[in-house]
């Protein structure tokens, strides 16, 4: 039964490979319709038939209607209400995840009822950290088709150079993917312009490295006390929970607007958060 739903979830989320498989079967069927015109004269109706149960199945699936839905392991009700902006199409819901949300079941986060486009996972941490989930959540979340990226979580008091290496040495970005993102959030031992000088050497060695922009990940307050002015030109992602409207005096290319949000396949609460535009510039920002 596993197997089962697996290839179903599969083949309703690669609509273009089932769809070239109908096309196929179509021209072998015109190929070939002497052997089997007189014997089996049903054999276009079943292709159509089959067709037309895929499509509807499908448009079921994305309408994300109960029916279909199986028995979740977490049935908790999702906190929907906060992502109902991203339906007028000026935002994309995501969430981030690191081995704090445990061993994500992905095929029941695809049955989600949010508009859930990426997913960022935590992947190293300082000059030797590793999240002990990043491997597996990079692989699925990319089997899911959702947008993905990875993070690093900086600590200040450690050699900036050296994280960056442990990043890059981890860390395999490919084309359609979001850049690199740099999570900081304490300051260091050593002061606030140690902190700014760190982290720009980081965003400069990985820069270097991806050819693309990282994204800085920060507080609010955080952001406006210690980092503003240091980090001009990179992509910034601010935490600040509640309305976006906190935050519009901020330049901003994402907005974590919450801790706490429930989504389905996940045990934990998730961080909720919103890309700047719709689906079409999303799938165009990064490499």
């Amino acid at each position: 039964m596993h197997y089962l739903r697996s290839i179903s979830l599969w083949l309703l989320n690669h609509p273009q490979y089932v769809l070239g498989l109908f096309g196929l079967l179509a021209l072998l069927l015109f190929w070939s319709k002497k052997k089997w015109r007189r014997k089996r004269p049903y054999l276009p109706w079943l292709l159509v038939l089959t067709f037309v149960a895929y499509v509807f199945v499908f448009i079921r699936y994305y309408d994300r209607l109960d029916l279909f839905r199986p028995v979740l392991r977490n049935n908790t009700a999702e906190t929907l209400a906060e992502t109902s902006l991203a339906d007028d199409r000026n935002f994309c819901f995501g969430i981030d995840v690191s081995q704090y949300q445990g061993n994500i079941n992905w095929d029941e986060v695809l049955l989600t009822k949010h508009p859930l486009r990426f997913v960022v996972a935590r992947a190293t941490m300082g000059r030797n950290g590793h999240d002990s989930q990043f491997s597996r959540n990079w692989q699925e979340i990319d089997r899911c088709g959702f947008k993905r990226g990875a993070y690093h979580y900086y600590r200040p008091s450690e050699n900036s150079a050296e994280q960056a290496a442990h990043f890059i040495a981890n860390v395999r970005l490919n084309k359609g993917d979001l850049p690199p993102v740099l999570d900081v959030e304490h300051m260091s031992i050593f002061g606030p312009a140690n902190l700014r000088k760190g982290v720009q050497n980081w965003l400069r060695i990985v820069e270097q490295h991806y050819h693309c922009k990282p994204i800085v990940y920060t507080g609010r307050f955080f952001y406006e006390r210690y980092l503003k002015g240091s980090i001009d030109g990179y992509p910034l992602w601010i935490a600040s929970y509640g309305p976006h409207h906190k935050v519009s005096h901020i330049s901003w290319f994402m907005y974590q607007f919450s801790e706490k949000m429930v989504v389905h396949g996940i045990e934990s609460y998730v961080d909720g958060n919103f890309f700047k535009g719709e689906i079409t510039k999303l799938r165009n920002f990064g490499l």
